[in-house]
């Protein structure tokens, strides 16, 4: 990004011991070789060592094997061992960690909490081994594929380490992504077995069930009684399982899983406020809304994929009365009759609709929502389109969602069945754009225009001069760009 040179100008110029945050990565940028040659240089010239957080998210080049390691890392080690790992609390080194670094973490840091080092293709089973464990290789004879190949003596040999053995990292880490990294099931045993306090593998795993590894985990060592595990994702959860996992997992509270996995529940399972399911491309209906209505009362986020069908939002809406995210394909059976708000709680949704009638649903009933996203797809061939009149009629009834919207898109299209063309599902004029932005004082994004059919180039540079004009704190978003521009 063009922002990193000057960063690093500023840490060069301001950098100090001071510092407690350096998020390089906070808009999304990714550091190339070069810069990060210099900014690890500059971390060690100026003795940034007091750093609580850092995030860095690198390009892959400094990934690749061969490369020695001595050129950029040496400086990194340097500013580590001279303070910095004592002292950080976050650190994300997305494809930017190895090995030695971890080494170096696992005898230095006291306070480390949260760790990531994703797309990390250095890191192996020996790296999260020497984060958690004093020499390890001195107690753990056999080779990594050897415990691998053989999981219960692996879990046996590593449970006969004594306390002594362990870094502070045991005691202090609650979170480590090691997605897409060479690490296999052991560094998962490790985590589980001595991060005492670990909360979250921060993501989806890849062929490797955390559950199944829980346990077994469990079964074979006399302690822990509980995990402190809150987030968990296992696409294969059967009943017994689910059931004897929700007793290990008191305060599981994040679940990815398969919806196939949720049509018969065990009688109790921990109250979640985050689930994401799949849908793998099956329809299921009132079982998956039976699941709802027993657990989906402290239900905060609902994410649903691959979903062939939608399912009935009036009814997600009932059964999850804190409901405050949303992502899935919806419908609504019939228009709203107001007589209290189903949706109050609800700040963020994307969704994808057959009808318009849903859209003006859900912005009635969700009287505090600030970012809606909705796209418009075709219900059996047929697409029912989306006109001005739609927006007309939402302003004349008034909801109070018009007031606390501040990001609205609004994506009419239909895809062919190859999806290789695509085509407009509605008839939006530009003067919609105008009569949302005249009734959404909060309105700062405007969305997708260049899918309302009726909308052309000069009608989005006139609006932007218009806007401009009117002193409006609101962006038309045509074409992956911003209008007016900044």
């Amino acid at each position: 990004s063009d922002r990193i040179p000057l960063l690093l100008n500023v840490i060069e110029l301001l950098g100090d011991p001071a510092i407690k945050t350096l998020n390089i990565s906070k808009r999304g940028d990714y550091i190339n070789w070069y810069n990060i040659i210099k900014l690890f240089s500059l971390l060690d010239a100026a003795n940034i060592i007091g750093l609580n957080e850092l995030d860095i998210k690198s390009h892959i080049y400094f990934q690749v094997r061969g490369i020695r390691e001595s050129e950029p890392i040496g400086d990194f080690y340097n500013v580590l061992k001279n303070g910095l790992a004592s002292n950080l609390r976050v650190l994300v080194l997305h494809s930017g960690a190895n090995n030695g670094i971890l080494e170096i973490i696992g005898k230095h840091a006291v306070q480390l909490s949260h760790l990531e080092i994703t797309c990390s293709w250095l890191v192996d089973d020996s790296g999260i081994a020497s984060l958690l464990l004093k020499n390890y290789s001195q107690v753990i004879s056999l080779p990594w594929d050897g415990l691998e190949s053989q999981t219960s003596a692996a879990i046996r040999i590593l449970s006969l380490l004594p306390t002594s053995e362990q870094n502070r990292t045991c005691d202090t880490l609650c979170e480590v992504k090691i997605q897409d990294t060479n690490t296999s099931f052991i560094s998962v045993v490790l985590l589980l077995m001595f991060a005492k306090n670990l909360k979250s593998f921060g993501g989806f795993l890849y062929d490797r069930n955390i559950g199944d590894i829980v346990l077994e985990v469990h079964s074979l060592m006399e302690s822990p009684s509980t995990f402190a595990l809150t987030k968990l994702w296992d696409m294969d959860l059967p009943p017994v399982k689910l059931e004897k996992l929700s007793k290990l997992l008191p305060k599981l509270s994040h679940l990815y899983t398969r919806t196939v996995c949720l049509l018969e529940p065990p009688d109790r399972i921990p109250q979640l406020t985050d689930l994401t399911a799949d849908f793998g491309l099956v329809h299921y209906d009132f079982r998956f809304y039976n699941f709802l209505e027993n657990y989906g009362k402290s239900i905060r986020r609902l994410v649903l994929l691959d979903q062939v069908y939608g399912i009935n939002l009036a009814i997600v809406a009932e059964a999850c009365p804190l409901l405050e995210e949303l992502s899935a394909k919806v419908y609504v059976d019939s228009p709203c009759i107001k007589t209290r708000s189903l949706l109050a709680n609800l700040r963020l949704a994307e969704v994808r609709i057959c009808s318009p009638q849903t859209f003006s649903w859900l912005m009635k009933q969700a009287d505090n929502i600030k970012h809606l996203e909705v796209l418009l797809e075709q219900k059996n061939g047929v697409q029912e389109l989306f006109e001005n009149s739609v927006i007309t009629k939402l302003v004349e009834d008034k909801p109070k969602s018009l007031k606390s919207i501040t990001r609205l898109g609004i994506h009419i299209m239909m895809r062919t069945i190859f999806e290789r063309l695509t085509f407009s599902c509605g008839l939006l004029h530009i003067d919609a754009a105008y009569t949302l932005c005249r009734e959404c004082p909060l309105l700062t994004i405007l969305g997708e225009l260049e899918t309302w059919m009726q909308v052309s180039d000069q009608d989005v540079y006139s609006m932007a001069e218009y806007i401009k004009n009117s002193n409006w704190n609101v962006k038309l978003r045509y074409r992956n760009k911003f209008y007016p521009a900044s």
